[in-house]
């Protein structure tokens, strides 16, 4: 029979998210987790039957963490630009807990399997089109270029390659969201020469100065 352990399972989820927090990822191990607890091996899986179990609560208890900046970017003013601010400030305030969520090899391998994982689109569209006053197509087509743009920046952030203010990253993604909402507009002059619509060259287009 499994020794009774002397901690809750709370304290067991918290233990784990504190290694990922301080070590990372590599580090988290029965081994460690009891080191820190002052306990038995055995008595880990007296709350959790494996060890997936337990990875299964903590990916819930990093997500929860991840859902407060969301939050806040939410409740920013406009929320959609919020967000984005939001994503990368996460990984730059806790990088190992960013990349325990999104950066763990998966079998999710495309944009749409990243955007679902994340969680948010439905939201994220129908503010798209509240702030842009655009059609749902129109907001998804931004929105999934946004999340290129954010996430190849919390990417370096997270490993140390860079990091900004939320200030930059306001700048940065109020130009970035205006530029990808004025690309996908068919009424704009630029139309023409996005990549994927006419496929009009620059040389063609009689919208770029050839001096």
């Amino acid at each position: 029979m499994p020794r009774r352990p002397k901690y809750t399972k709370e304290e067991l989820i918290d233990t784990a998210v504190a290694i990922i927090r301080e070590e990372g990822e590599e580090f988290l191990s029965v081994r460690n987790l009891v080191k820190r607890l002052g306990t038995a091996p055995a008595t880990i899986f007296t709350h959790f039957p494996s060890m997936d179990a337990l990875e299964k609560a903590l990916t819930d208890r990093i997500r929860a963490i991840y859902d407060t900046y969301v939050d806040r970017g939410l409740s920013k003013n406009p929320p959609f630009k919020g967000f984005a601010i939001e994503y990368v400030m996460f990984s730059i305030k806790e990088p190992n807990l960013y990349n325990y969520l999104f950066l763990r090899q998966k079998d999710t391998k495309t944009l749409r399997d990243l955007i679902e994982e994340e969680g948010h689109r439905e939201r994220l569209t129908q503010e798209a089109m509240r702030v842009f006053g655009c059609s749902k197509q129109v907001a998804e087509e931004v929105f999934e270029n946004l999340v290129i743009f954010m996430f190849g920046l919390a990417s370096m952030c997270s490993k140390g390659l860079c990091s900004f203010t939320e200030e930059e990253l306001a700048a940065k993604f109020g130009l970035a969201a205006g530029g990808f909402l004025y690309a996908v507009k068919e009424n704009n002059p630029w139309y023409s020469v996005v990549p994927g619509k006419d496929n009009v060259s620059v040389e063609d287009s009689p919208y770029i100065s050839k001096d």
